[in-house]
């Protein structure tokens, strides 16, 4: 959490550890600001230039759950460790900060399928780490990553991994003020839609099923939220872009 004493003892290992001996430095995402704490990285390590070292990104996130061990009142809580799928945005976000210091950065934190540890090294990790994944399904998933993350590249037209790693950067975050004010709506692939109604569920009451029991999406009502498309269990439903027609019904007052 201290840019200083992360600094102190990067700095005392550096001194006293083996030469020869790469070294990776386990920090945590739960900071307020990264890229101080990189900053007092990557000076620390200016000052080995002979040595090998780099920093690990992220780390678990503590969280609280409750154990039942037979307390009369109520179970008592205890510290977890927060990781997979549950801390990839934050990991995400995290190496999206801290790549551009220079320091070298090996990616751990939540990647659960070969997507997300694409994602992990276009950000700029070397490496990337798997421990949660390996655990629920054993090591045969690694070639499962290595196959998916091959078909990724081979579609992406990318022909190594060297070429895949930092491609998002210098600039892989769209600010807020950037994004489009313009709103999606979300449309159907009627083949696939098996008129369950699920998507008639919108918040907004924008989704209504015609006299074929397909959803139609009313545009004065529909703000683009998607919800409805992550309802849809069959994937009938996609976001697509507004008509200028569309566009002009949208009321949002």
């Amino acid at each position: 959490q201290s840019p200083e004493l992360t600094a102190k003892v990067i700095d005392w290992v550096m001194d006293t550890g083996d030469p020869g001996t790469p070294k990776l430095f386990k920090l945590t995402a739960a900071v307020t600001s990264i890229n101080s704490v990189m900053e007092a990285v990557r000076e620390v390590l200016a000052k080995h230039p002979e040595k090998k070292a780099g920093v690990t990104l992220a780390n678990t996130f503590p969280v609280m759950g409750f154990q039942d061990r037979g307390r009369k009142s109520w179970p008592n809580g205890v510290v977890l460790g927060m990781s997979g799928e549950g801390v990839v945005p934050i990991s995400y976000f995290t190496l999206s900060r801290a790549v551009p210091s220079g320091v070298v950065v090996s990616g751990n934190g939540g990647p659960m399928d070969y997507l997300q540890a694409a994602n992990f090294l276009a950000l700029g990790a070397g490496t990337v780490q798997f421990c949660s994944i390996v655990m629920k399904y054993g090591y045969g998933i690694i070639d499962e990553l290595v196959s998916g993350l091959s078909w990724l590249m081979k579609s992406r037209g990318l022909a190594s991994v060297k070429e895949l790693t930092g491609i998002a950067q210098p600039d892989p975050v769209t600010d807020f003020m950037d994004l489009s004010p313009e709103k999606g709506i979300s449309a159907v692939t009627e083949e696939l839609c098996v008129n369950c109604g699920n998507c008639t569920r919108c918040p907004y009451q924008a989704v209504s099923l015609n006299s074929d029991g397909l959803p139609e999406t009313d545009p004065s009502r529909c703000i683009g939220c998607s919800f409805c498309t992550l309802n849809c269990f069959t994937g009938a439903l996609y976001m697509r872009d507004r008509t200028s027609e569309e566009q002009a019904e949208l009321k949002e007052d």
